[in-house]
């Protein structure tokens, strides 16, 4: 036991011997992660500065692992000015890796020892070099799995963990914390999330017994290449909820929430390219807008937003009547709802997408809850 938590059980007990009430736990601080998307880095940097009281973590999207297994790095990474500033403000910079392997091609690295090791070597090198707090791997294009190859999909499933493992373990000999960050998952079935990806490629149970945190990313449940719908319909993000407490020890993970949203407009509808969920990718600029960007949307079709009750979001509709054009969005009180849902699971917190996308409203609520 540390000097602090001695301290503090024996103010405890000093407390209850003199006959007062015993302190009420107090809730860890800075329960709040943040990603910053190097497209749009100038907004959220100052974000995360601005708030930087109540973030613990902050994770730049920095680097990413090629189909040929080399780790190279996105515009801005390692910007020395802006480690300094999130440090100096008492934050853990914890960069995000993605990949773009797809799912053929990380099959063939996870299947080869010495492809691995030589990724977790890079990886490390980047972690000395940039003396980061750990990694955040985001690995989505491996679960896109349009031939719906169950065969692949399983091998990455069985594989990935046994990656994981080694980054883990290498970043563990250098006291650095070791972050996965998955897809949302609401049962065990090998069925096709939007017939597209192969989410049982995240073994949660496996994932969470070696990497220190797991990071959730409870949303795009509807998207630009669905028909229109809740981008993280409540009742869905509770059952991610509920599959992650199956399978995870909740103080290990953190929720994803959403500050954004999707326009579907009936010319489109099914046919646009989506933005990827916590992508290594700019999302298509048509069809994607911010919670800050929702009331300027709506004032520019003379139309109100309307919250739905039953998905616990805002809808915004325009154009004519037969054929209107859709937007849903998170804003504060959508996110914060989802929060709370977290904090109610015993999860360590939530991760906000992205860091600059959020209203003042969303930092403001979560003092309170």
């Amino acid at each position: 036991m540390s000097f602090r938590a001695l301290a503090a059980a024996a103010a405890a007990a000093l407390l209850l011997c003199a006959g007062g009430p015993a302190p009420a736990p107090a809730r860890p601080a800075r329960m709040i992660s943040v990603w910053l998307p190097y497209w749009s880095m100038a907004a959220a940097g100052s974000s995360t500065l601005a708030h930087a009281s109540q973030i613990g973590t902050a994770s730049p999207f920095w680097y990413a692992v090629s189909a040929s297994g080399m780790v190279v790095p996105e515009q801005g990474a390692g910007n020395a000015a802006l480690v300094s500033a999130l440090r100096a403000r008492g934050m853990a910079v914890v960069p995000t890796v993605t990949e773009s392997a797809g799912l053929q091609q990380f099959d063939k690295m996870l299947s080869s020892p010495s492809r691995r090791a030589a990724v977790v070597a890079a990886l490390i090198d980047i972690v000395r070099q940039g003396a980061y707090a750990g990694l955040d791997l985001d690995f989505e294009q491996f679960a896109i799995d349009p031939s719906d190859n169950q065969a692949a999909a399983g091998a990455a499933a069985r594989g990935y963990p046994t990656f994981v493992a080694e980054v883990c373990r290498a970043l563990h000999s250098l006291d650095r914390s070791c972050t996965v960050t998955v897809m949302a998952r609401t049962s065990n079935a090998h069925v096709l999330w939007r017939g597209r990806f192969a989410t049982w490629v995240y073994d949660y149970t496996a994932l969470g017994a070696i990497a220190d945190r797991i990071r959730i990313m409870a949303y795009d449940e509807h998207a630009p290449d669905t028909t229109p719908g809740p981008v993280a319909p409540y009742a869905w993000v509770r059952s991610v909820v509920d599959y992650a407490r199956g399978a995870v020890a909740p103080s290990k993970v953190e929720l994803g929430i959403a500050a954004f949203g999707y326009i579907w407009n009936p010319a489109t509808i099914g046919s646009s390219t989506p933005g990827s969920q916590a992508s290594d990718e700019q999302p298509t600029a048509e069809n994607t807008f911010t919670a800050a960007e929702a009331g300027s949307l709506a004032a520019a079709h003379h139309t109100t937003p309307e919250w739905s009750a039953g998905a616990a979001e805002e809808r915004i509709s325009f154009g004519p009547s037969g054929r209107p054009t859709t937007a849903w969005y998170e804003d504060a009180r959508a996110e914060l709802m989802r929060a709370r849902l977290a904090f109610s699971a015993g999860f360590a917190g939530v991760v906000l997408w992205a860091a600059g996308d959020e209203t003042p409203s969303f930092w403001t609520g979560m003092t309170t809850l």
